[in-house]
């Protein structure tokens, strides 16, 4: 695009990169600047592109983690970007030149493909289109949920709740009865971050996934949590549900803007918690907190609708707890590959079909 310019961003552009993230309505915490700092320790390195017009505006960003793989190469993933100004009459030359902007950055860094993971935008046209006219091809593999459900959020408690299913108001009245007593945390605090990691990580095993680590999740919530570098554009809440002093269910929910995102989810199934119902009672007091604090709309990130005919079994439990609390379904476009080096692209996906097909 002619008069447009991309760099490679740093620290005393991090205002200016969350306040674009905020504005747009398909950002979210993966493109915050603080999502980036908190996966850099676990090997994935940021490299942040941002594009501007011959005025100095903000046209694009993209925040590409960077991984190392086999003989000094690289393969770079953007999770949930780039971001764009899609509205915009020159949008094509926009996305152009943020590919291409990509594609010279990838190659400087010996990438083998770039992985680009674009948000959908409710009522938008969809940006898959654009991505395949751009000669990106869809991935074997997405990287992220590509459905999901938005909950919209009222400050009318009644009007919230005859949204939800029958279950959804049944379960988290009578999780209350039990005494099951519900704490949101806005802040980093360290024992409670503790505190949904054990959940998080007993949820992992019963469900044969990997769980981030405690250290991870205490840098999400002290990048996002105000007043830290995200404020105001950003915001942290954690949910714990406790019975008789004892965390049984929790949530840790980052927020965008008036916009927040179900990040991770963890209970605890013991035979004793059975008519408990923590994650219900959670969820309820933490859509009213949401909403007293101008939030718009929750993102469920992560729920497969019924009639999915090729869904993972897995989803089937916390996707049929998520759909109790309404909201309308959204897919996203997928994942997209760039391709860089088409040799070593080539052997990469020979290597991974090998391995699906050992089972490995």
């Amino acid at each position: 695009m002619s008069g447009v310019k991309w760099a490679v961003a740093d620290t005393s552009d991090r205002a200016t990169w969350d306040a674009f993230v905020a504005e747009r309505p398909e950002g979210d915490p993966l493109q915050c600047w603080a999502w980036g700092d908190a996966v850099a320790p676990t090997g994935e390195r940021p490299l942040r592109l941002v594009l501007r017009d011959r005025a100095g505006r903000v046209q694009a960003v993209a925040q590409a983690l960077v991984r190392r793989t086999a003989l000094g190469r690289t393969v770079i993933y953007v999770p949930h970007g780039p971001l764009w100004r899609r509205e915009a009459s020159d949008a094509p030359a926009i996305l152009a030149a943020c590919l291409g902007a990509l594609r010279e950055a990838g190659r400087r860094e010996r990438g083998i493909v770039v992985k680009v993971d674009p948000r959908a935008v409710p009522g938008a046209p969809d940006v898959g289109a654009a991505l395949l006219a751009a000669g990106l091809h869809r991935a074997r593999h997405d990287l992220q949920a590509t459905t999901t459900r938005l909950v919209t959020l009222t400050v009318d408690p009644q009007a919230m709740r005859a949204s939800w299913h029958a279950d959804a108001r049944r379960l988290s009245g009578r999780a209350s009865r039990e005494g099951v007593r519900v704490t949101i945390r806005r802040d980093a605090d360290a024992a409670s971050v503790a505190a949904f990691h054990d959940l998080l990580r007993e949820t992992a095993t019963r469900g044969a996934f990997r769980a981030r680590s405690a250290a991870f999740l205490e840098r999400v919530a002290a990048g996002f949590a105000p007043p830290g570098p995200a404020a105001p554009t950003g915001g942290w809440y954690l949910a714990l549900a406790e019975l008789d002093g004892r965390p049984i269910a929790g949530m840790a929910v980052p927020r965008v803007a008036d916009r927040a995102y179900y990040l991770y989810g963890a209970s605890r199934r013991d035979p004793g918690l059975r008519h408990a119902y923590g994650a219900y009672t959670a969820m309820a007091v933490l859509l009213a907190r949401l909403a007293e604090d101008g939030v718009r709309t929750l993102d469920q990130w992560g729920v497969v609708e019924t009639d999915t005919t090729a869904a993972d079994a897995s989803w089937a439990g916390f996707s049929a707890f998520k759909r109790t609390f309404g909201g309308q379904p959204l897919r996203h476009p997928g994942t997209f590959d760039l391709v860089l080096d088409p040799l070593w692209h080539r052997v990469r996906e020979w290597r991974d079909r090998a391995r699906a097909e050992r089972g490995t």
